[in-house]
């Protein structure tokens, strides 16, 4: 892996920007297209987190509150 994918390779939880959700947390995903989520916890602390997808791209000066380096996320089903 160089350089380049380790950058891509981060999972990062920041807080939502959108101050009245009722899902205070994003996550990044790093897949392919990339993945934003709104989500009700960090992930992963719990089994099961309700999430919803973030309308629109990552915002721009996010709070970051975690950045964990991911070794392989894939996109499974629908």
């Amino acid at each position: 892996m160089n350089a380049t994918e380790d950058v891509r390779q981060i999972f990062v939880v920041a807080r939502n920007p959108e101050e009245d959700s009722k899902l205070p947390f994003l996550l990044r995903l790093p897949l392919e297209g990339g993945l934003v989520l709104k989500a009700r916890d960090t992930w992963p602390r719990s089994a099961r987190i309700y999430c919803h997808p973030f309308e629109g791209a990552w915002p721009e000066g996010a709070e970051i509150l975690e950045e964990t380096p991911v070794v392989s996320c894939r996109r499974r089903g629908a």
